[in-house]
């Protein structure tokens, strides 16, 4: 894992079925997942599309967002810190995969 402090762009759906968008702080990142800060109350299973932003938040125009699901969640104080692995090609076209994806309440802490 690599610790890193950069801003991010994450888009997802809560718990009421509303889409959200918002910046958030990315804590560090690895091979196959990163860590990050949010506002949002954010669900293990949920799904986010991350798009990294430029030092000053600005949008990247050769960026995109990709797609992550959310294996942990740990409330700190009024933020959510996620643990988000990436989302393969295969879990994309398989059905069971949400399925799979266990629906807990997040940790308070």
């Amino acid at each position: 894992r690599v610790m890193v402090h950069a801003q991010v762009k994450i888009t997802g759906v809560d718990r009421s079925g509303l889409q959200f968008s918002e910046r958030a702080r990315l804590l560090d990142v690895g091979g196959m997942g990163c860590r990050l800060l949010a506002r949002n109350a954010l669900q293990q299973g949920g799904i986010l599309g991350i798009e990294p932003l430029g030092p000053c938040g600005e949008n990247l125009s050769d960026e995109f967002p990709r797609l992550f699901v959310i294996v942990r969640v740990l409330r700190k104080g009024e933020m959510w810190e996620a643990g988000a692995r990436c989302l393969m090609e295969d879990e994309l076209t398989d059905g069971s995969f949400h399925a799979s994806c266990a629906e807990t309440e997040p940790s308070a802490e």
